[in-house]
């Protein structure tokens, strides 16, 4: 294997052990924190799912426009987490802070003008994504239009949330992250068994009352999450007394860094938004499986996306810090501890996905097909671990073109693609597009290591 040779010609032994411990110490709090972001999701879709099929296939179409939506910002997020994570291996911090001013101006900047259009067009966008089924389920259209238009102007404060944490993470705090969000999701968990059914004063508010938790768990992470930077006590902290001034230089050299992940964050979300068409253009039933399975499979993103994090972290400070040789063994051993545990995770999903899915959904139909989707991505559970945490390295580097043609190649040229021939014009429904998506994935996973190894991404300016 020459990965392992590769691995084998890095660090000494003790040197590697204290990599691991390091990887560890970064990991864990964000393991922990999608841990909670899991349990939402699980809580979320297990309580719409009681509503039935058709609210558990609306609230999902729209979480993903939604998620296609959010894919603007990412050149942003992705380029100021680069930009801290090196500036905080070359120990300067006043780079660091002031990174994280520019991503709130331009984060706030962009979004307020989209608030509005989001909020009115919020039926034509459900509409949309059911374009492929010739008589659309209007009981999904309706769900999923109130759910988009509750929580659209909200949204506010969840990239604000979201700005400080990706900035919070490049610096190396990934504690402060999994704090407030553990709390943003408990208030997002009672909110939901509150609302949605209806328990003591508050009335039963359905797919509306789902909305209405999400809304007030996001006010109050973004509250916690502001005060975390302006309590001066954090590796990354903003005063009162300091204003919020434009610096373009930093702008350009954020956005020089993100451009190309904002070009394959658009790319993939819009490969996926056609994706979700083509599951869309199905039955409700079928779409209801397919977020089943989704949620279900999502347990597993947990260690990946923590893993993911560390490499992003310590492949970007180790760079800033001018050792190259140890931000590579970073990536690697972020990537062979990342696959050891999702492994692990293939084997229980391929072998008890009745006993995952029947968390969501209690409709037959539904647990059957979800299972078949569950144990197909089973299978892709280590070509997964080494997408986000190759992928995480890359980006914390500033290498996002690379990462940028390799995911739109996967997505457009093979997922697309193939789940439209199989799915579609073959005839296999759900399943053959869910065969696509491992194919994908392990198309991914190939050229991601190739490009890891070549090392070409050590030469880069940042």
């Amino acid at each position: 294997m020459r990965i392992i040779a590769a691995i084998q010609r890095g660090l000494p032994s003790q040197s590697k052990g204290e990599l691991r411990r390091e990887i560890m110490e970064l990991a864990w709090p964000a393991i922990i924190e999608n841990l909670l972001v899991m349990s939402v999701g699980i809580a979320d879709t297990a309580m719409v799912g009681r509503l039935g099929p058709a609210s558990l296939a609306g609230v999902d179409l729209a979480n993903r426009f939604v998620m296609f939506a959010l894919a603007i910002f990412s050149a942003i997020l992705i380029g100021t987490t680069a930009v801290v994570a090196r500036s905080i291996g070359a120990g300067d911090q006043k780079t660091a802070n002031q990174a994280l001013r520019q991503a709130l101006i331009m984060v706030m900047g962009l979004a307020v003008p989209l608030v509005i259009p989001g909020t009115i067009f919020a039926r034509k966008a459900i509409g949309f994504m059911m374009v492929l089924q010739e008589s659309p389920d209007l009981s999904v259209i309706s769900a999923g239009t109130d759910y988009l238009q509750i929580t659209v102007p909200f949204m506010l404060f969840a990239l604000l949330m979201m700005t400080i944490n990706s900035c919070l993470r490049g610096a190396g705090d990934t504690r402060t992250p999994m704090v407030v969000t553990g709390i943003s999701n408990v208030v997002n968990i009672i909110g939901n068994f509150l609302l949605i059914f209806g328990i003591g004063p508050f009335p039963a508010m359905g797919v509306a009352g789902a909305a209405w938790a999400t809304n007030l768990a996001r006010i109050v992470g973004a509250v916690l999450v502001v005060r975390a930077v302006y309590g001066g006590r954090g590796r990354l902290s903003l005063s009162i007394h300091e204003r919020f001034r434009i610096d373009f230089g930093l702008m350009r050299r954020i956005l020089r860094i993100g451009f190309p992940a904002a070009i394959e964050q658009g790319l993939m979300r819009s490969a996926q938004l056609v994706y979700s068409i083509i599951v869309a253009g199905m039955d409700t039933v079928s779409i209801a499986a397919h977020a089943v399975a989704l949620t279900a499979e999502s347990i597993s993103f947990m260690p990946g996306a923590g893993f993911s994090l560390a490499a992003t972290t310590l492949v970007g400070q180790n760079m800033g810090a001018g050792d190259p040789d140890r931000a590579e063994l970073s990536g690697y051993e972020s990537g062979n501890m990342a696959t050891l545990i999702m492994s692990a995770m293939g084997i229980l999903f391929f072998s008890f996905p009745k006993f995952f899915v029947g968390l969501f959904s209690k409709d037959p139909e539904v647990v059957e097909l979800a299972s078949q989707c569950l144990r197909l991505v089973a299978i892709s559970q280590p070509a997964l671990a080494w997408v986000m945490t190759i992928a995480g390295g890359l980006r914390g580097v500033g290498d996002t073109r690379w990462v940028m043609v390799i995911t739109v190649l996967g997505f457009w040229g093979v997922r697309v693609t193939l789940a439209y021939a199989l799915a579609v014009s073959a005839g296999l429904g759900l399943i053959g597009a869910w065969i696509a998506m491992v194919v994908d994935l392990f198309t991914r996973a190939i050229l991601l290591a190739l490009r890891f190894r070549q090392g070409g991404w050590k030469e880069l300016e940042v």
